[in-house]
């Protein structure tokens, strides 16, 4: 490519009056391409935030390392889990180990019956961190000052009428089931004396916590848990410590990490985000074929042009260049406005939203008040009780940005090739005898 090569696809871009709808395509493309690889970066952005704030507040809750043991041996529970815990928080990288029992039961509160999690751990005199943090009230002496005590998710509590101080009940299964004997269900009857708020809906309305010790009488397994958690200061190197502390336990017991042990939800979300990126990116590829359609009028209407250049000594080569160069600029001009543009909305997306949702509310008030049409009710965009987050996150990845914008111009570069390909054909004698 040399400076006459250039020169001329810059010109190209743009027309004369007489050729108006020339640059009108050319426009079209550019603005196909940019609402692309806009609405590309707005989405993706609005995904990752949707997908990263979840994934904290999972890990946030759950351990981000659990000891149990292996599979064959799930009816198994760890006896000796005293030592256990304090080899588990000597090993590198571990920021806290606590061991626990997790399980599944009924529970009852006057006519409600539902399927809740129990997850025991702490006692009287400590309350693991991990627990304390999460509990809103009462905002002072958190603890389990006797047995059968339990925190309940605020939102358990405004589903069910549930206050500090009611008794509700809850069944387990107790016991080995075989084939030949049935299944032993014990219960057990618990004060509230407190909330917890995880941020997570489905924690806030189907997890109770009770301590370890009121745990193991509730199922009955003695002094055991059915595991030991562990969280670690660095998240992305979980896969490395559990290695680290399955060696430490001599590989009696089995370390999953918490993607592991959510794997399908984890793996559920990649999928979503999959999918919806090769959804939009279609937009860009519907693109690639008005920039082609484009190419091909422009090459119609330069014939006399490109026919004078090649008697003028221009090789094939030059004028196919010239038409590449055309498409790539579009390519690279779209791409620039959609990245600055789509940044800004990502950026400024939530205060975006609360200028529409003003908006929309004020025109549908005044509708209301003077159609006489009942009671208006605000209108939100994104309702917290359905997504129960309180803001509208966005997580912009430089990386996934310059990827697609690399990949858009190259596209647009290739698509101007078959036009580019036919003009570079054309014969100057032809070309010049029917202009």
């Amino acid at each position: 490519m040399n400076l006459f090569e250039l020169f001329i696809g810059l010109r190209y871009l743009k027309a004369k009056k007489s050729q108006g709808i020339i640059s009108f395509n050319t426009v079209l493309s550019i603005v196909i391409v940019c609402l692309g690889v806009f609405i590309i970066i707005i989405v993706i952005s609005v995904m990752n935030g949707f997908q990263s704030q979840i994934k904290d507040k999972i890990l946030d809750v759950n351990s981000h390392i659990t000891l149990t043991h292996y599979s064959i041996f799930k009816n198994k529970k760890i006896k000796n889990y005293d030592a256990l815990t304090e080899k588990i928080r000597s090993v590198k990288g571990v920021k806290s180990a606590n061991p626990n029992i997790e399980g599944q039961a009924l529970f009852r509160f006057r006519e409600n019956l539902l399927p809740v999690a129990i997850r025991g751990m702490g006692g009287a005199q400590e309350i693991p961190e991990d627990v304390k943090k999460f509990i809103t009230e009462p905002e002072h002496e958190i603890k389990f000052s006797r047995r059968n005590e339990v925190f309940i998710g605020s939102e358990m509590a405004v589903n069910y009428g549930i206050k500090i101080g009611d008794r509700i009940e809850l069944f387990v299964p107790k016991g080995r089931t075989t084939a030949r004997t049935e299944m032993q269900s014990g219960k057990g009857d618990f004060k509230v004396i407190g909330f917890f708020k995880t941020g997570y809906y489905e924690y806030d309305t189907s997890l109770i916590l009770m301590s370890l010790k009121s745990a193991q009488n509730l199922y009955e397994i003695g002094n055991s848990v059915t595991g030991i958690g562990a969280k670690v200061f660095d998240v992305y190197k979980a896969d490395i410590i559990a290695k680290r502390i399955q060696e430490t336990t001599d590989f009696n017991f089995q370390t999953l990490t918490a993607e592991e042990r959510n794997q399908n939800f984890f793996y559920a979300l990649r999928l979503e985000k999959l999918i919806m990126t090769v959804i939009l990116f279609l937009v860009i590829v519907s693109a690639l074929f008005t920039i082609m359609g484009t190419l091909v009028m422009v090459v119609s209407e330069k014939k006399r042009a490109i026919g004078i250049l090649k008697s003028m000594g221009a090789k094939p080569g030059s004028i196919m260049t010239i038409f590449v160069l055309e498409g790539f600029f579009i390519g690279l001009i779209g791409s620039v406005i959609g990245v600055i543009s789509g940044l800004a909305a990502s950026i400024n997306l939530e205060a975006i939203i609360e200028w529409i949702e003003r908006t929309i509310n004020s025109i549908l008030s005044i509708y209301y008040s003077f159609s006489g049409s009942g009671v208006f009710e605000p209108v939100s965009i994104v309702p917290k009780h359905v997504y129960y987050l309180d803001t509208i996150p966005t997580q912009i990845s430089p990386e996934f940005i310059v990827t697609i914008s690399i990949i858009t111009v190259f596209l647009s570069t290739v698509s101007a090739i078959f036009p580019s390909w036919h003009a570079s054909r054309l014969q100057p004698v032809e070309t010049i005898r029917y202009e």
